[in-house]
């Protein structure tokens, strides 16, 4: 099998969607060669290349342009993203470097922890808007822990399931006379349809939710 076919089920068995935003924490080296890491969304429109998006005033994006290599880690562990945001958050007002380990082909850290990574070389960088870039970087390994069936966190996911939560607790609302409940869950609807739409565009949650949502607007009207 073709190398770019093991790389497309790879990508497909970690949960990458073609052209939609999942949520992973992205490891480069400093100048220094301090390791540094950043919760970003990740989106691929091939599922062979990556496409990192990181503000243009961050230390990752000078990383990227130096080093032109990162590791992109998936993880099962919310506390991962506090901790990687919120870096005052540690002990001492860092990072523990004990947290990382060298990548195998490329020249960036990995968490040790993570449930799986992906290897990537950087191939072009422009812009994405007036804050932030469009790196689009070259997938060369990836690698997952054993034992493990890792997944991405992908917030369309996350939206689908609360806009349906929602959407069967509208006529219960509305044959209560709470009206303006009902009317807030009927707006919490849309609001996770928008989320989808933005983050997995052509994938079966667009569908799904936005059939979700209109179901609940037809309730809320009757």
């Amino acid at each position: 099998m073709r190398t770019g076919c093991l790389l497309k089920r790879s990508l497909f068995q970690l949960g990458f969607l073609k052209k939609g935003v999942v949520e992973a924490i992205v490891c480069t080296f400093d100048a220094k060669r301090e390791p540094n890491a950043a919760p970003m969304g990740v989106l691929t429109e091939d599922m062979e290349s990556l496409i990192l998006q990181p503000f243009t005033d961050t230390l990752t994006y000078r990383n990227l342009l130096s080093s032109r290599c990162a590791t992109v880690n998936i993880t099962s562990d919310p506390t991962l993203y506090y901790r990687t945001v919120f870096k005052d958050a540690n002990p001492g007002g860092a990072l523990p470097k004990a947290w990382f380990s060298d990548a195998g082909v490329v020249d960036a850290p990995r968490l040790k922890t993570a449930d799986a990574y992906l290897e990537v070389r950087v191939m072009n960088v422009t812009g994405y808007d007036t804050r932030r870039a469009k790196v689009t970087c070259k997938v060369v390994k990836v690698s997952k822990a054993a034992g493990l069936k890792p997944r991405v966190y992908c917030r369309a996911a996350f939206a689908l399931i609360e806009s349906i939560i929602h959407a069967t607790r509208i006529e219960a609302l509305i044959s209560e006379g709470d009206r303006e409940g009902a009317e807030k869950l009927i707006h919490l609807t849309h609001h996770y349809a928008d989320l989808v739409k933005r983050v997995a565009p052509e994938s079966i949650y667009l569908t799904t939710v936005s059939y979700t949502h209109l179901r609940a607007h037809e309730t809320g009207r009757n």
